[in-house]
């Protein structure tokens, strides 16, 4: 099954990641979680997402949303 993937980094750090059956889906949270700032004994960090086209997934083994 194709599916989009959503990976968000901190800092150039992959944090997370979920599956998505619709680009549209994909896209509104990358939209809406990227650029946010946080900030943590005088550090920040910078929040950013995207989308990513995944060829095979399975989806017995993983959770497509």
């Amino acid at each position: 099954m194709t599916v989009f993937m959503l990976v968000c980094f901190m800092n150039g750090v992959m944090e997370s990641s979920i599956y998505f059956k619709s680009v549209n889906d994909c896209t509104f949270y990358a939209k809406n979680l990227s650029n946010q700032e946080f900030s943590s004994k005088n550090i920040n960090k910078k929040y950013d997402c995207l989308c990513k086209l995944v060829p095979k997934v399975d989806p017995q083994k993983d959770k497509i949303y």
